[in-house]
C-alpha cells in the first residue's frame, strides 16, 4: 500500500517538474521506474525474500544450531557467521532457500561439517557434536568406590538390542511399534519415545514410533517415508550402543577398540568421530550423561 502510494506521489511531481520536451520526457519516465522498481526490491528485501535461479520470489529461511560444545567457529558457504546463543540455540537467519554448507570447529576438536537444504519460510535444525580429538577425559573408578560394582553391573545388563532368535519379519498389516515390542523387547527408545534403536546383522537400525508426531525429514529421503533405516554398518562387531545423552538423532556405539559417535541424519556429510581408544571398551551411559566404560580390568568413567 504504502509503495503504491509512493509511485503515485512520483508521478505526480514529475508531471509538475518534467519539461514538455519528449525525449526528456521518456528519459525522466525510464528513471522513475528504475527507481520504483529499485524501492520495490529493496522492500521485498527487508521483509525477507530472495530471488530463486528462476527470478520467482521465496521467503528466507533459517538454521537453528544446537551443539554439545560450547565456543564454537561457525562458518556458512565459506563465510565466518558471528552468532551469539540465546538459551544453548545458534540462530542463522535470512538464509537463502537451497542447499548450503555448514561448518561447526573448536580448537582441538573433530570439526562436525554438513551440506543440507534450507527450507523456504521455515527452520532447518541441526545438532553438531563435537568431541576432542583426543578423545573424552576419564578418570578412573577404583574397585573400593561403592560406584565400581554398580558400573559393572549395568554394563554387562546393557546387551545390544536385537531381534530376538526365531522373529517374525514385519508385515505392513500389523503395527509396527506391536511388531517391535513383541520382536525386539530389549530395545533402546530414545529420551523423547519418538524413536527406538536395534542392531541387526551388525547393523544400526533407528525406528520412529512416535504416533502422534510426523517423522523428521531423515526418515523421508526416500518417498514414502521409512519407518526404519539402518544408520551405520560396522566392520567390527557392536559391543555396545545407545542414544547421546539426550538426543535421538546422534547414536554412539563400542566396536572393536573404540567408541564412537554418529549421526542419523545422513543428508550430505554423515558425521562420524572417535571419542574414546582403549583396548576392549564396553560402555553404560546413565540418565545423567555419566559414561562407564569397562576396558580390560579397569573401569572409567567420564563426562559426555
Amino acid at each position: 500500500m504504502h509503495i503504491g502510494l509512493f509511485s503515485v506521489t512520483i508521478m505526480v511531481i514529475m508531471e509538475q517538474l518534467i519539461p514538455k520536451d519528449k525525449f526528456t520526457r521518456v528519459y525522466l519516465a525510464l528513471w522513475g521506474v528504475c527507481i520504483f522498481i529499485g524501492l520495490t526490491a529493496f522492500v521485498f528485501y527487508k521483509i525477507g525474500f530472495r530471488l530463486t535461479g528462476n527470478f520467482s520470489p521465496v521467503k528466507v529461511g533459517e538454521i537453528e544450531l544446537s551443539s554439545n560444545q560450547s565456543g564454537l567457529q561457525i562458518i556458512l558457504d565459506n563465510r565466518e557467521k558471528s552468532v551469539m546463543p540465546k538459551e544453548g540455540l545458534y540462530r542463522i537467519t535470512s538464509v537463502s532457500p537451497g542447499l548450503h554448507s555448514l561448518m561447526v570447529s573448536k580448537p582441538d576438536f573433530w570439526p562436525w561439517i554438513k551440506t543440507f537444504e534450507v527450507p523456504a519460510n521455515a527452520s532447518r535444525p541441526v545438532f553438531a557434536f563435537l568431541f576432542p580429538m583426543d578423545g573424552l577425559p576419564t578418570k578412573v573408578v577404583s574397585p573400593s568406590d561403592p560406584a565400581y560394582e554398580d558400573g559393572l553391573n549395568k554394563i554387562r545388563l546393557n546387551v545390544v538390542p536385537e531381534p530376538k532368535e526365531g522373529y517374525l519379519p514385519y508385515s505392513e498389516t500389523e503395527s509396527f511399534v506391536s511388531w517391535l515390542s513383541e520382536n525386539i523387547p530389549n530395545r533402546k527408545i530414545s529420551n523423547d519415545g519418538s524413536t527406538a534403536l536395534f542392531v541387526e546383522d551388525n547393523s544400526i537400525y533407528v525406528a520412529w514410533i512416535s504416533e502422534s508426531e510426523p517423522p523428521p525429514h531423515y526418515f523421508c529421503q526416500e518417498n514414502p517415508c521409512k519407518l526404519k533405516f539402518p544408520v551405520t554398518v560396522s566392520v567390527e562387531p557392536i559391543k555396545s550402543v545407545g542414544f547421546f545423552k539426550d538426543r535421538s538423532d546422534v547414536v554412539i556405539f563400542a566396536a572393536g577398540s573404540a567408541l564412537y559417535a554418529i549421526e542419523v541424519d545422513r543428508e550430505g556429510t554423515q558425521n562420524f568421530q572417535p571419542f574414546y581408544k582403549g583396548d576392549d571398551p564396553y560402555f553404560y551411559e546413565s540418565p545423567e550423561g555419566t559414561l562407564y566404560i569397562k576396558d580390560g580390568d579397569s573401569l572409567l568413567k567420564a563426562t559426555l
